[in-house]
């Protein structure tokens, strides 16, 4: 058999070249699109991992929150209920802090007592051991 002639080899290599440059430039794109859809995955896994930003401090009421409260309670008592003493235990119980999540501090409630009208004195009875108590206003 005789071999093939030159401009046809020529031809077929030059065939054969074009397709493997055609299918490399493909294979670069392919690699390419797979690179920044990985990029992609990984900014997204990253922005997941991310510290959660954190919610603004609590902010502080002032005392006169306390006083609100206070007299709120105090006006929804009944007449009769209205003259008894309290400890300051009852009044930490009722009240909401001036902090949210937190209990009242009570010399803050003491002050706010003080400034209402309410008069501290001790119980120096036998039952009462000497307690502290709050007795409202004279009104």
């Amino acid at each position: 058999m005789p071999p093939p002639p030159a401009d046809f080899v020529r031809d077929q290599t030059l065939s054969y070249m074009q397709q493997l440059r055609a299918l490399s430039a493909e294979h670069d794109e392919h690699l390419r699109l797979k690179r920044e859809i990985e990029l992609k995955k990984l900014q997204m896994e990253l922005a997941g991992l991310s510290p959660p930003t954190k919610p603004p401090p609590a902010q502080r009421k002032s005392r006169d929150f306390y006083a609100q409260q206070i007299t709120a309670w105090f006006n929804r008592l009944p007449t009769e209920a209205r003259n008894a003493p309290r400890t300051m235990e009852e009044f930490i119980n009722l009240l909401a802090g001036r902090t949210p999540g937190m209990r009242a501090h009570a010399p803050d409630v003491s002050q706010v007592l003080s400034g209402l009208g309410w008069v501290r004195r001790r119980d120096w009875k036998a039952n009462g051991e000497g307690r502290r108590l709050w007795w409202p206003p004279r009104r």
